[in-house]
């Protein structure tokens, strides 16, 4: 079982040894973040009414909230935390949230410590300059937590929804322990602190934010900011809301119409298929029309030749050596038709060696030729007579 995180003193972090990590690395130390926190909230007319460390056992990460005395809703006072490490296992981090007078809770909306900063060039002087953005924008920040709480009060939530969010928390989000997720339960069942209906979602909220207190100092803020983040985004609360690291996998819509139905690569889309004829259709017209482009006809005067008909003069001299010149006139050109297939009409008879028609009758030569031939094949042809087989038994 690990062991639990512990209270510590200010004393206490200032005491711990600085890394030396190399030239690389830039120290920021507890006791800077500490003075800087103090500086920035003093310059802004704000007052520490009471603060919080919490370490590990080597002091190696730590992490902070200072109450402030802020607080124009009396169920809610202005508080600033802040997380640091010397074994660069957490990126400095910090920011504006909410502290539960009743239930000596946090609040920590979807921005707060967004913004985190490695330990390596003019991280020092960065992370000054975030303490002074984070408390310039502490107002706004407060503003938001307030309005979300009203919202919550407002939301009904019986022991079954309790416990469906409990086990996307756990399940899905994995802020909690076993341990966390067992005492959520406890409170659900018999609640610490009182409040006005334990049905509400704000009831459940402060459950979990109860539970969160025993969370590393290492994911502490972090899994406070997903909480906030997760019940803002299923409920629809309006303000800034920036997404946590831990987020549920959401798969991206597919587009049946080009990703082949998840069949293979290799297979053919049918779809997609007609697509591409289609889109090939225009180059086939456009390669017709160059050929045209090559080879160009008028048309129009085409038309004028063959519907127009043509005159010529034909010279004439006679045996007696006078010259005619008359004209002729040659009917339209007509586009040529192809040959019909020679067909015989069964109805013309033959007429003689130089007719013009043909005839299906045979000539007396054609008969002498055939019986002729008929006679050849009689000669060779035998055939037997005899009855040896069965006239009832199929020959096939």
């Amino acid at each position: 079982m690990p062991k639990k995180i512990k209270e510590c003193s200010k004393a206490q972090l200032i005491s711990v040894d600085l890394p030396t990590h190399g030239d690389s690395y830039t120290v920021i130390s507890h006791e800077s973040v500490i003075n800087y926190v103090y500086t920035e909230l003093a310059a802004a007319g704000f007052g520490v009414v009471s603060e919080t460390y919490r370490a590990t056992a080597d002091g190696q990460i730590a992490h902070g909230v200072h109450v402030l005395n802020y607080n124009s809703d009396p169920e809610l006072s202005m508080m600033f935390a802040w997380t640091n490490s010397y074994n660069k296992q957490v990126r400095f981090k910090c920011g504006v949230g909410a502290y539960v007078n009743q239930a000596g809770t946090f609040m920590v909306c979807g921005d707060m410590g967004s913004w985190s900063r490695k330990h390596t060039g003019t991280a020092d002087e960065e992370t000054v300059a975030t303490i002074k953005e984070q408390i310039k924008d502490a107002q706004m920040y407060y503003d938001q937590l307030k309005s979300d709480k009203d919202a919550m009060k407002e939301i009904k939530m019986n022991k079954r929804k309790q416990s469906q969010l409990l086990g996307i928390l756990f399940a899905e989000y994995q802020i909690l322990t076993t341990e966390q997720a067992s005492m959520i339960r406890s409170e659900m069942i018999k609640p610490t602190h009182v409040f006005e209906d334990t049905s509400s979602l704000w009831a459940f909220y402060n459950y979990v934010t109860t539970a969160l207190q025993a969370s590393h100092p290492k994911t502490w803020m972090e899994d406070q900011r997903v909480l906030h983040y997760f019940i803002s985004s299923v409920n629809n609360f309006s303000g800034p809301k920036v997404a946590p690291q831990v987020q549920p996998v959401v798969e991206a819509e597919v587009d049946q119409l080009t990703t082949n139905y998840g069949q293979p690569e290799n297979q053919l889309n049918i779809l997609t298929e007609i697509e591409k004829t289609e889109a090939e259709e225009p180059s086939l017209e456009l390669e017709q029309n160059e050929e045209y482009l090559d080879n160009p006809v008028n048309l129009e005067t085409l038309d004028e030749i063959s519907s127009e008909a043509i005159e010529e003069t034909v010279i004439y001299t006679d045996p007696m050596g006078n010259t005619f010149e008359a004209p002729i006139v040659i009917e339209s050109i007509e586009p040529e038709e192809e040959e019909e297939e020679f067909q015989i009409d069964e109805n013309q008879e033959w007429t003689g060696e130089n007719a013009s028609t043909a005839s299906l009758e045979p000539t007396p030569q054609e008969h002498m030729i055939f019986e002729k031939e008929q006679l050849e094949i009689e000669e060779d042809f035998v055939f037997d007579f005899s009855d040896d087989e069965d006239d009832n038994e199929a020959f096939f």
